[in-house]
């Protein structure tokens, strides 16, 4: 079965509004902020009934969101589903190439977020090339993919 979906980007981030995100959670990795400064937030795959919506979110939803969690490192940057995709600032301060987290199920704890064992332009080629789908759910344990 075949589907039209849309891929919906959206202006580049301003210098002032990456800035601001700086001002409450630092240090971010270079790949997602390259990828705001080209597309503050991205819908792939929208209006395809089977996977879901997905939405990276834009600068002003990732602080929106994140005002409600009082987590000291880790950030909630993605939705798909009901899966949320983690970054976790501490990990980028130690120089770890492996910062992505996802929690499966919606309203979990931080706490119960499971490493993606990547980066995040590393999480977006994967997702993009699974076409949508939660290729993190595909394995039954955790290992490096």
């Amino acid at each position: 079965m075949y589907y039209n979906s849309e891929l919906l980007f959206y202006e580049p981030s301003s210098f002032s509004d990456i800035s601001r995100l700086l001002e409450s959670y630092s240090p971010l990795p270079d790949d997602y902020l390259k990828f705001l400064s080209i597309t503050n937030g991205f819908r792939p795959f929208s209006e395809v009934p089977i996977t879901g919506e997905t939405e990276i979110f834009s600068i002003d939803e990732v602080l929106e969101i994140n005002k409600h969690y009082d987590h000291p490192s880790m950030i909630m940057i993605a939705c798909t589903n009901d899966d949320y995709l983690i970054l976790d600032t501490k990990d980028v301060a130690q120089g770890m190439s492996e910062y992505m987290y996802v929690i499966e199920g919606g309203g979990c704890p931080f706490e119960f977020a499971r490493s993606l064992y990547c980066d995040f332009q590393t999480w977006l080629d994967r997702f993009c090339m699974a076409q949508g789908n939660k290729y993190w759910t595909w394995r039954v344990e955790d290992r490096k993919i």
